[in-house]
């Protein structure tokens, strides 16, 4: 077994009959002399849809509205693409290539997509106090703490 086995509990009854198939995965492994890694977390949702609208409806729309760099305005995508390389940055990753003696290093710029609730508020956040203090930006939600889930 090679697969990562996972489940997700939110009862005590769930939770048994999670806990009982990874007890049998395990013993499954061990009994073949394959030792095995076992970690438990708390459930973090992945980003909401609200969160996600009120990104892209309101705080990138409202951004690219009213703000500009040089006179220049830009589309709500530009302005995420900016925000993106401003407050997530870049995963570096190395890998074995067939034929070349050193690893290959690539780089690629973090999604939104990947993120759970809490780092998207956090986010959010980050880009919100941007655009009020470096942009200029009024947004027209006053307590936008209502989006976060």
């Amino acid at each position: 077994m090679s697969a990562t086995l996972e489940r997700v509990a939110a009862t005590p009854e769930a939770w048994r009959a999670a806990a009982t198939a990874i007890y049998r995965a395990g013993e499954a492994l061990i009994a073949d002399g394959k030792p095995v890694e076992v970690s438990l977390k708390e459930w973090e949702d992945d980003r909401s849809l609200k969160q996600n609208r009120f990104y892209w409806g309101v705080v990138l729309a409202e951004i690219s509205e009213q703000a500009s760099i040089g006179g220049q305005r830009y589309v709500a995508d530009a302005w995420h693409e900016f925000f993106k390389r401003q407050f997530l940055g870049y995963e570096i990753k190395r890998a074995n290539i067939a034929g070349r003696r050193r690893k290959v290093v690539t780089r690629t710029l973090r999604s939104t997509t990947g993120l759970k609730v809490r780092p998207m508020s956090e986010y959010l956040e980050q880009v919100l106090a941007y655009g009020a203090a470096e942009l200029g930006v009024t947004f027209s939600v006053r307590d936008w703490r209502e989006h976060k889930q």
